[in-house]
């Protein structure tokens, strides 16, 4: 479909387009444009980050210890080390499944199914063709910039909780550092959380250093881990929905006046090929994706829970801090679940519409051949793509509001027992 100058231009221009999450995956240890390259130092560094946060695991248990009748005290200490033992997960299955990963994007960044489409090499004589060529470019370049608002959006989320965090931290331990005497006042970390025997040791060297650094890595980790791992999700499934209604547009043209009577079987016989290309792609990015983002809506049903309680404490004790946090909170863990499920239903949505693209062309006026690969055809589109969340749910919207429904009665549970 593309020359080899065009090919070169199309893989920047699709780099320049997920440049930030290519650039933000180096720092979370996982190389996406070459594994191989400097693969060795990448992995041990994801390996001190995931083991990094794991040990401030020790932090967030002694806060919930000690504050375990104090529901408003200990729900952000809960609902943060689910996240970022949510984030450490796909970090491991990252480590696994790297190459995987890696080779998918890969082909969607050079568009390679595409250029595998045999209709464009053996149609090239026919105006069909280079209408064709017009119509798939147009529809990609639309998934494509898609893509790109849906990357930056999520990234300036993330960044902006996760600068929240911090920032409050460090800048109200500075001040108190200043304007308290020494002992006289409790650090503030990145993340709440508790180490009993440093307690009192204030700002001293190394005691706030280590935790700030154990409680800073976990919350870089929440969020920047989320843009890489979840960004990918996002360009393989804009990019399989683009190849996908690129297909239906194929097919469309299958009886048109632009293909000659003779020539037709051929044709159609390259778009069931395109399917088949199309179908493994997809099952691909299924099967990479099924079993480790259930962990991800599981904890998402009690997070979301959590910080709409949080947000009525805010409100109720004039906190603007914790309502202005949660609130960041609530709309990235949000953002997270609905990056999933509403690109999941657009791309359920579109395979649906491939078997309509097979009926409504003008078969009934074709040979007996053109009418048997109809057929055939109409029987494998019966069941649509779809994406899984391990054999429990679909990433769709009715998923995403049940899981609204849900966690809006763990908040009304914590309220109740809060009011106990």
């Amino acid at each position: 479909m593309y020359t080899r100058e065009e090919a070169e231009a199309l893989k920047k221009r699709n780099y320049h387009r997920i440049r930030e999450m290519i650039r933000l995956s180096y720092t979370v240890g996982f190389n996406l444009m070459d594994p191989s390259r400097c693969g060795q130092i990448l992995r041990i560094w994801t390996i001190v980050l995931s083991l990094s946060s794991l040990a401030s695991l020790y932090g967030h248990w002694h806060m919930f210890r000690r504050y375990i009748h104090d529901i408003p005290r200990i729900v952000e200490t809960v609902s943060t080390a689910f996240v970022f033992l949510t984030s450490i997960a796909k970090m491991w299955y990252f480590l696994y499944a790297h190459q995987q990963i890696y080779d998918l994007l890969r082909r969607a960044r050079t568009h390679e199914i595409l250029q595998k489409c045999e209709l464009f090499e053996r149609m090239s004589d026919l105006p069909v063709a280079k209408l064709l060529r017009q119509k798939v470019e147009a529809n990609m370049d639309r998934c494509w910039s898609s893509t790109r608002r849906q990357l930056l959006i999520y990234l300036y989320s993330c960044i902006c909780v996760t600068s929240n965090y911090f920032i409050s931290s460090f800048v109200t331990n500075l001040y108190r550092y200043f304007t308290l005497p020494q002992g006289s006042y409790d650090i503030m970390l990145p993340l709440p959380s508790l180490y009993p025997g440093w307690e009192r040791k204030g700002l001293s060297f190394p005691y706030y250093h280590i935790q700030m650094y154990l409680e800073t890595c976990s919350l870089y980790i929440c969020g920047m881990c989320a843009v890489s791992f979840d960004g990918v999700f996002i360009v393989l499934c804009l990019h399989s929905l683009g190849l996908i209604k690129s297909l239906n547009q194929m097919v469309q043209y299958s009886t048109s006046e632009l293909v000659p009577p003779e020539r037709r079987l051929e044709y159609l016989r390259c778009c069931i090929i395109q399917y088949q290309r199309v179908a493994s792609f997809a099952e691909e990015i299924n099967d990479c994706y099924r079993h480790i983002t259930f962990s991800q809506f599981m904890l998402s049903l009690f997070g979301w829970g959590l910080a709409l309680f949080q947000m009525s404490i805010g409100v109720g004790s004039n906190s603007s801090i914790t309502m202005i946090r949660m609130t960041m909170f609530l709309v990235s863990a949000g953002y997270q679940i609905a990056v999933y499920c509403y690109n999941g239903q657009r791309f359920t949505s579109a395979s649906e519409q491939i078997g309509q693209a097979f009926y409504e062309c003008e078969w009934w006026t074709e040979s007996r051949e053109f009418r048997q690969l109809i057929r055939m055809m109409l029987m494998r589109t019966n069941r649509g793509f779809r994406l899984d969340v391990s054999w429990f749910m679909q990433m769709s919207l009715p998923t995403l509001m049940a899981m609204v429904r849900t966690s809006g009665q763990y908040f009304l549970l914590l309220q109740n027992v809060n009011q106990k």
